[in-house]
């Protein structure tokens, strides 16, 4: 430990120079090499090639014995006197091996690649949140999966096997997107998926106020009616991508029944649902239709009778909302949609006043 510190000590105190080894022989005798000491009122420098061990361990607010200085002392000097005869090698003239930056040798390329199926991975994804997706539990350590998604996998690692060895990775990437995907477990499971939509609590919210979060640049504190008798507080992530003005008396969507989450210090007792495009540029708060009214809750498909909402606790024990976000998207007219039931069937989503929206995003992902 103490060498260690003695090793940076002497990186600030002797004259920094970087030297590519040359084979130069060093001279037989060290030549004396200069040591900083700190002294109470000024900086003084003395030459000295046998430094005093406890001063140096004190330097370094190390605490050593007597002993364990006079055993060190011989390491150290040895080491010191090894940079003292570095000092004396005459460099002039010799290029360095390798330059750490050069038109001509690039350590990494500036532009980043975009993966053109990235969208087809994305919707195969078993879940999805925010822009992360949550792998799967493998049922035995075997990494099997029943699902539609596991079986469309394996169906793609079977048919890369007579690929030839130069089959670039876009090539198997197109192939894995030529397998027709339906909703994630929704041919196999549709009875799973809509106990997790039946047990959200999805309703149509006005924003009440909103304000930008005091420790958190990207978030706003929105007060919303939800049709209980106060206004939640809801913290959403939409500063980059809607004026605070634009905030503010705007009909909304919004799940009531998450399980708060602490947001930069401000609980945070839902969340407020948005379409964003692929590269997360483009964001919109949904829009509910004029006239649907703050606390009605929204159905999918044409039946608007649904059974009551789970408490939170359930929904976030069993990852309802998990299981049904990525199935969530907006179609070619800006409607928000499910798809769920036979073949992956998109079903709109739904209020007294007509169906809900993004106000310009069309297939994008809502979260």
């Amino acid at each position: 430990m103490l060498l260690n510190r003695a090793f940076a000590m002497l990186n600030h105190t002797i004259l920094r120079v970087r030297v590519p080894f040359s084979g130069t022989r060093l001279p037989s005798q060290p030549k004396p090499i200069l040591i900083a000491t700190a002294v109470t009122d000024v900086a003084a420098t003395s030459s000295s090639t046998k430094p005093n061990i406890s001063e140096l361990a004190k330097m370094a607010q190390v605490r050593i014995s007597e002993q364990e200085a006079a055993d060190w002392a011989p390491k150290i000097n040895s080491v010191l006197g090894w940079f003292g005869q570095l000092q004396s090698v005459d460099v002039e003239g010799v290029d360095p091996v390798i330059h750490a930056y050069s038109e001509g040798n690039r350590l990494r390329p500036d532009e980043a690649s975009h993966n053109s199926a990235r969208t087809q991975l994305i919707f195969q994804a078993p879940q999805m949140e925010n822009m992360y997706v949550r792998v799967p539990k493998t049922a035995g350590g075997e990494g099997q999966r029943g699902d539609a998604v596991g079986a469309a996998l394996a169906k793609v690692a079977a048919s890369a096997t007579p690929v030839a060895a130069d089959a670039t990775v876009a090539s198997r990437m197109a192939a894995a997107a030529a397998i027709p995907v339906t909703a994630v477990g929704s041919s196999s499971e549709p009875g799973a998926h809509k106990e997790a939509v039946h047990a959200l609590d999805i309703r149509v919210g006005r924003i009440v106020s909103c304000e930008r979060h005091p420790d958190a640049e990207s978030l706003y504190v929105e007060k919303i009616d939800v049709g209980e008798p106060e206004p939640r507080t809801i913290v959403s992530g939409l500063v980059k991508y809607v004026p605070l003005e634009a905030m503010q008396d705007r009909l909304v969507v919004v799940i009531c029944n998450l399980k708060p989450r602490n947001m930069r210090g401000i609980k945070s007792f839902g969340m407020l649902l948005a379409a964003s495009d692929e590269p997360h540029v483009l964001v919109e708060p949904l829009v509910p239709p004029p006239g649907a009214r703050p606390g009605e809750r929204v159905w999918f498909g044409e039946d608007a009778q649904q059974p009551a909402a789970a408490d939170a606790k359930v929904v976030d024990r069993k990852k309802y909302w998990e299981a049904v976000q990525p199935l969530l998207r907006t179609n070619g007219d800006c409607v928000a949609t499910l798809a769920m039931g036979p073949g992956g069937k998109a079903v709109g989503m739904n209020t007294s006043s007509g169906p809900i929206r993004s106000a310009s995003l069309t297939g994008a992902r809502i979260a």
